[in-house]
């Protein structure tokens, strides 16, 4: 049986853009002075993924020194823009995110696709998505958008959540804590 890929996007990402960097200079005066010394050219990289039979390709993003959420999908893709490995991206097929707020509370959400952003660690869910917290709180929405700056969430179209109490909110969008405890839903003017 074989591991499971796991890796972080914003790593992996880095890692890979090393490669493209220029060489390490001599030091000055020596005999390979810097201005023989090659240089490479940074270079875009594409990054393709897949889990195998009943196997999945696993992301785990992190923010001051503990996860924020997991990924796992079927297949992702991802690119980054030459010599800047921190504005790359990936799209995910099938992606089962679990999302982890400061006090370690976890949301899980599923979508047909999703598309992260290592910059500002967000998380752009589309294609009918359907999250559940620990608290039992269940979320549907068209999509769901992860702010990783501020570690909510924003969702739009064909809003419905329910809590364990039976309340049901319906609108047009919500914004909220990752643990759908405290949200708004709200219907567009």
């Amino acid at each position: 049986m074989r591991p499971r890929p796991e890796l972080a996007l914003g790593a992996l990402v880095a890692l890979l853009a090393a490669c493209g960097r220029p060489a390490a200079q001599a030091p000055a005066g020596s005999a390979s002075s810097a201005a023989s010394a090659p240089t490479a050219t940074p270079l875009p990289l594409h990054i393709t993924s897949s889990g195998g039979k009943g196997q999945y390709t696993t992301l785990s993003e992190m923010k001051d020194r503990r996860t924020i959420y997991t990924v796992r999908a079927t297949s992702f893709v991802a690119d980054t823009a030459a010599g800047h490995a921190m504005t790359g991206s990936g799209e995910f097929i099938a992606p089962h995110i679990t999302f982890v707020d400061r006090n370690g509370a976890r949301t899980v959400a599923d979508a047909p696709k999703a598309v992260l952003t290592s910059a500002d660690k967000s998380v752009l869910m589309t294609g009918g998505v359907h999250a559940r917290s620990q608290d039992g709180n269940v979320l549907s929405c068209d999509r769901l958008r992860y702010d990783g700056n501020s570690e909510r969430i924003h969702g739009d179209g064909n809003v419905v959540m329910t809590t364990p109490d039976g309340l049901t909110l319906v609108g047009d969008e919500i914004d909220g804590d990752v643990r759908l405890a405290n949200v708004r839903v709200y219907r567009r003017k």
